[in-house]
């Protein structure tokens, strides 16, 4: 079940996403980083942000001496560098 932006041809897949691009696209909702000129239009991406680029948040391998800033990208990292090719 789709759900349609009354405002454009956007198609969301749960009223959330709805919600979210109606937010940010059509109402101009942005949430600025209190520490530098970066705006996000959800709140989970200013929360990584900061954590990231103003708090130094890293998520080290402990295979390498790779670091990520988050921890879907240290995932990512290891899977594609580290994981042993099954067949």
């Amino acid at each position: 079940m789709k759900f349609p932006c009354n405002q454009c041809e956007y198609k969301g897949t749960e009223k959330g996403s709805l919600l979210t691009h109606i937010k940010s696209v059509h109402e101009g909702v942005k949430f600025p980083c209190s520490q530098c000129e970066s705006k996000f239009t959800q709140k989970g991406d200013l929360l990584k942000h900061i954590k990231s680029v103003h708090e130094g948040v890293k998520f080290s391998c402990n295979q390498c001496e790779y670091k990520a800033t988050q921890k879907s990208s240290l995932l990512t990292h290891t899977k594609s560098v580290h994981q042993e090719l099954r067949m």
